[in-house]
C-alpha cells in the first residue's frame, strides 16, 4: 500500500517539474495518477477482509498443525491450531516503524521478526544484521525471554542456481535445516539428514498452511513457520 502512494507522489512531482520546466501539462496523465491512491484504498479494504478471515480461521478436516496466512500488509495475531484446538498464535512485528515502510515497498520478508506462542511457551524470533553488506539474514530466538537459539538463511550460488531455498535453525547443539524449491509451496525440515517435518498449503490456491511433524516439538514448528514467512510470503 505504501509503495502505491509513494508512486503517486513521485509521478505528481514529475508532472509538476515537467510543467514548470517545459510548460507542458497533460490532463489525461494527471487524472490517471489518481488510480494509484484508489488502488491503495482497494488493497487496504481487501486486506482487512482477509485479516478478518485469518483471525476467525477454524480448521476443517485438518488433523495436524495449521494456520491461515494470506495477507501480509496488516499486522495481526494469526491463530495456530492443532486439529480443531487452538494451541497458540503467530504475530509478525517490526521493531521500528520505518522498517514496516521498507518492508511494504521492497518485500514482506524485509526485517522479519515474529512472536510465536505454542501452548504455554512464548517464542520470539528477532531479526538482526551481523554485517551491513551481506545476502544472509539472521535471527536470535528467545523462549520465554531466554536466548535459546539462532537462525540464518543459507543463500549461495549453488542453492540459487538450483532454485532452492534453505534456512538453518539452531537450538543449543541441535541444528535443523529447512529447504524448499522456490517454485513449490512444500517445505521440508531435516535433522541430521533425517526428515522430521514439513509445511505445505492445504491445496494449490489455499492460504491455509498445514504443518506435519514427526513429533510435536516447538522447535520443528517454529523452524517451518520462519521459513514459510521469510521465503514463501514475499
Amino acid at each position: 500500500m505504501i509503495h502505491l502512494n509513494l508512486l503517486f507522489i513521485l509521478i505528481l512531482l514529475t508532472l509538476l517539474a515537467r510543467y514548470l520546466v517545459f510548460d507542458a501539462f497533460e490532463p489525461e496523465i494527471f487524472a490517471m495518477t489518481f488510480l494509484f491512491p484508489i488502488a491503495s484504498i482497494i488493497l487496504l479494504v481487501v486486506c482487512k477482509r482477509f485479516a478478518v478471515k485469518e483471525r476467525e480461521y477454524q480448521p476443517d478436516g485438518i488433523t495436524g498443525w495449521s494456520f491461515y496466512n494470506v495477507q501480509k500488509m496488516l499486522l495481526i495475531q494469526k491463530p495456530l491450531f492443532k486439529g480443531t484446538e487452538k494451541r497458540g498464535y503467530i504475530d509478525r512485528y517490526f521493531e521500528k516503524k520505518w522498517q514496516y515502510a521498507v518492508s511494504d515497498i521492497f518485500g514482506s520478508n524485509w526485517y522479519l521478526s515474529m512472536k510465536v506462542q505454542i501452548d504455554g511457551d512464548a517464542f520470539e524470533v528477532r531479526w538482526y544484521r551481523q554485517k551491513w553488506f551481506t545476502q544472509q539474514e539472521r535471527w536470535r530466538i528467545y523462549k520465554n525471554d531466554e536466548h535459546v537459539g539462532e537462525a540464518r538463511t543459507l543463500i549461495n550460488l549453488k542453492n540459487t542456481a538450483k532454485l532452492k531455498e534453505a534456512l538453518e535453525v539452531r537450538f543449543g547443539e541441535q541444528s535443523y535445516i529447512s529447504s524448499a524449491s522456490t517454485v513449490t509451496s512444500t517445505i521440508n525440515l531435516t535433522h541430521n539428514e533425517e526428515s522430521v517435518g514439513s509445511l505445505k498449503r492445504n491445496h494449490l490456491v489455499s492460504g491455509i498452511q498445514v504443518i506435519d511433524t514427526k513429533e510435536d516439538k516447538p522447535e520443528y514448528i517454529l523452524a517451518l513457520i520462519l521459513h514459510s514467512y521469510y521465503f514463501k510470503s514475499k
